[in-house]
């Protein structure tokens, strides 16, 4: 092989391990969601409940 040509082999790996690594952490986050049950259309919507429930276990403390 050409100098050329192992260059361009590694830089097609190096895509796919790329792509994985952002599909992994795709289904991370939405096995997460819904996990914690929540349906978010918006991320407004969900980030203020969650700062509704860390005010509420502040206060009982």
């Amino acid at each position: 092989m050409k100098g050329n040509d192992v260059i361009a082999v590694i830089i097609i790996v190096l895509f796919i391990v790329l792509a994985a690594i952002a599909f992994g952490i795709y289904r991370l986050v939405s096995v997460a969601r819904q996990a914690h049950g929540t349906v978010t259309t918006s991320s407004s919507g969900s980030s203020t409940s969650l700062t509704d429930d860390d005010e509420h276990e502040h206060s009982r403390r």
